[in-house]
């Protein structure tokens, strides 16, 4: 993988030359990755690395977490089903869980005891 100033350089001696294969081949890349960089300057006027566009994205937004974090401070007893359930989530429980652990709510319910029952 080049780094941001060999791309640099890379697609500067391309727009001079025109030259794909032989810039290629000075650089150890292949002919359609020169033309995949010169596109990319082009189109964004940048050849750097585009790092904060890798992995996942989060399913759960800002305005959905805060949504649940309101759900509970308003019914702390609510069960993770209910809270897909009631704010119609696209996600299973176990991403509502993972949420609501992130945020440092509990979700540990007392355990009714047969001494309690009445």
């Amino acid at each position: 993988m080049l780094h941001n100033e060999a791309r640099n350089l890379l697609v500067e001696a391309y727009e001079k030359t025109h030259d794909a294969k032989g810039i290629a081949l000075a650089y150890g890349v292949s002919v359609p990755t020169v033309y995949r960089l010169a596109e990319q300057k082009a189109k964004t006027g940048s050849v750097d690395l585009r790092v904060s566009k890798r992995g996942r994205k989060r399913v759960l937004g800002q305005d959905t977490l805060e949504k649940i974090a309101k759900t509970i401070d308003a019914r702390p007893d609510i069960t993770l089903a209910e809270i897909v359930e009631k704010l119609e989530l696209p996600v299973g429980i176990e991403t509502v869980r993972r949420a609501i652990q992130a945020m440092g709510h509990r979700r540990k319910k007392k355990m009714i005891h047969a001494s309690e029952v009445v």
